[in-house]
């Protein structure tokens, strides 16, 4: 029973920081919301995936620190992952409304 309740304990201090971390990167990029709010629902989900990939795998590397490196990790890469993902679509939409 113990083993559980790490786990879950675990699982919500990550869980708490992703979220406070996607909120924060959402607040940054108020206007694309109201814009484009399809995309930029995906595109945050996409880039979320993405940056808990890099996340995990830095925080189960021999030199990591399991979950301090897992959440600096992360929220040194979803705000970089999302703007490249908003420069593409902001790129994208450009160049198709001009042909």
């Amino acid at each position: 029973m113990r083993n559980a309740a790490l786990a879950k304990a675990f699982i919500d201090d990550r869980q708490t920081a992703t979220a406070a971390i996607s909120a924060a990167v959402a607040g940054m990029h108020r206007q694309a919301q109201r814009d484009r709010p399809e995309w930029f629902w995906h595109l945050l989900k996409r880039c979320e995936t993405k940056a808990a990939r890099i996340a995990e795998q830095a925080a189960q590397a021999e030199d990591g620190n399991g979950d301090a490196t897992y959440i600096d990790v992360f929220a040194d890469t979803l705000p970089t992952l999302f703007a490249q993902a908003m420069q593409r679509l902001d790129n994208f939409v450009a160049g198709s409304s001009g042909r």
